[in-house]
């Protein structure tokens, strides 16, 4: 793929179907441990003395009460690398980036609106027949794109707040590796191999040691390597619709998400 091209939305469209199995290697970001009500970790540091399961459990138990967080993922894949950055909360708001293969795409989510600004290479692709009245604009109303990017905001709250690529109910060998500093917050790091077919390769998770045991990271190998990053947790997220005078109905326009038949 040409640097600067908007790709097929096969792989954009795939992550968020996967409920995204897959993601590795996102530069570790800051995790900071919001004022949220989930139970602290275990009193005295305690946490990393129990089995990899019972910490497991622990952290999707103070997951699951989460209101808001700040969530980066970074898919590697064949078409190009797919990464987004997105503050969202339960009440539906989201605000932030999605890139792949390096053109990035603004997103911003406030009640049932969402408003997508694409930049030109993308435009270009979704919207074959997207005229000047279109360029640098926030489209609203965007059908097929609109609901791929809230799909991406979905996904991050859905991922944060339930474990991870992982389900509850997957069979998982887990394992304890060590206990170090991510992000500046003490974390348990526990490795996992997936004992199911389609569940991606083997990982590891990040789980905050002290205060929230919230899950703080996700690296997990396989055809298509992921990273998980969260942080910001019980954090405000504000977001301010765009100007009228930016905003364009594109209701009217056919879009395509890039895909060519």
């Amino acid at each position: 793929m040409r640097a600067g091209q908007w790709p097929a939305t096969t792989a954009l469209v795939g992550l968020v179907v996967l409920g995204m199995a897959g993601v590795v290697s996102v530069a570790a970001c800051e995790p900071h441990r919001g004022t949220g009500e989930a139970p602290a970790a275990e009193a005295g540091g305690a946490l990393e003395n129990l089995p990899a399961d019972r910490i497991v459990a622990k952290s999707r138990e103070a997951d699951a009460g989460l209101t808001s967080l700040r969530g980066t993922v970074r898919l590697e894949q064949e078409s190009g690398t797919l990464e987004y950055a997105l503050s969202v909360d339960r009440d539906g708001a989201c605000t932030g980036t999605v890139s792949q293969g390096g053109v990035e795409a603004e997103v911003r989510r406030q009640g049932g609106t969402v408003w997508v600004k694409p930049p030109a290479a993308m435009l270009r692709a979704t919207v074959p027949d997207a005229g000047p009245e279109l360029a640098d604009k926030w489209l609203t109303n965007a059908g097929l794109l609109g609901g791929l990017y809230a799909g991406y905001c979905d996904a991050v709250l859905r991922f944060a707040t339930g474990g991870g690529p992982l389900k509850a109910t997957d069979p998982v060998e887990w394992s304890r590796n060590a206990v170090r500093p991510v992000g500046g917050t003490r974390a348990v790091i526990l490795g996992f191999r997936p004992e199911g077919a389609g569940q991606g390769g083997p990982g590891t998770m990040a789980i905050a040691a002290e205060g929230p045991p919230y899950l703080l990271a996700v690296d997990q190998a396989g055809k298509n390597p992921l990273a998980m990053r969260f942080d910001s947790f019980g954090e405000p997220v504000t977001v301010t619709p765009p100007p009228a005078d930016q905003v364009v109905d594109a209701g009217g326009y056919r879009i395509t998400l890039g895909i060519q038949r």
